[in-house]
């Protein structure tokens, strides 16, 4: 990624962050959802709009789908606010990663309250031959 890509998928990111927490009141749009990176193609005809939403699996899709029926909006409110010649087509992407390490999380918590049942078996250390150390 060349610095200008760079410097606009970072501005689109800041942007689309505060217009969905502000502008959007689609029901679907989870209230945890935040664009976790922006990717832009090297023409600049498309952003891949990456966001995370912190909920179960349907309430991630309704996002989403929340997301997409408004992408026309938000190139709108894009142009109004940066100004480059051409607002790329956003397309946008469930980011997994804050999902799956929360689930990691759930299951090492599940896996310490398991360990935390067994019970404790106290190392004993072999007793030393006083054979030996003392010979004469």
């Amino acid at each position: 990624m060349n610095r200008r890509n760079g410097r606009i998928s970072f501005t689109l990111q800041r942007e689309l962050g505060q217009l969905i927490d502000e502008s959007i009141s689609d029901p679907r749009l989870a209230p945890m959802t935040s664009v976790t990176r922006v990717e832009c193609t090297p023409d600049f005809a498309t952003a891949h709009i990456y966001v995370s939403v912190l909920g179960e699996p349907e309430i991630r899709q309704g996002s989403l789908e929340a997301l997409e029926s408004a992408s026309g909006f938000l190139r709108r409110e894009i142009n109004n606010r940066i100004h480059i010649r051409h607002v790329p087509r956003l397309v946008f992407h469930l980011d997994e990663t804050l999902a799956e390490g929360a689930d990691m999380l759930k299951r090492m918590n599940e896996v310490a309250r398991q360990d935390s049942k067994l019970p404790v078996n106290e190392f004993e250390e072999p007793e030393a031959d006083s054979d030996l150390g003392d010979e004469g």
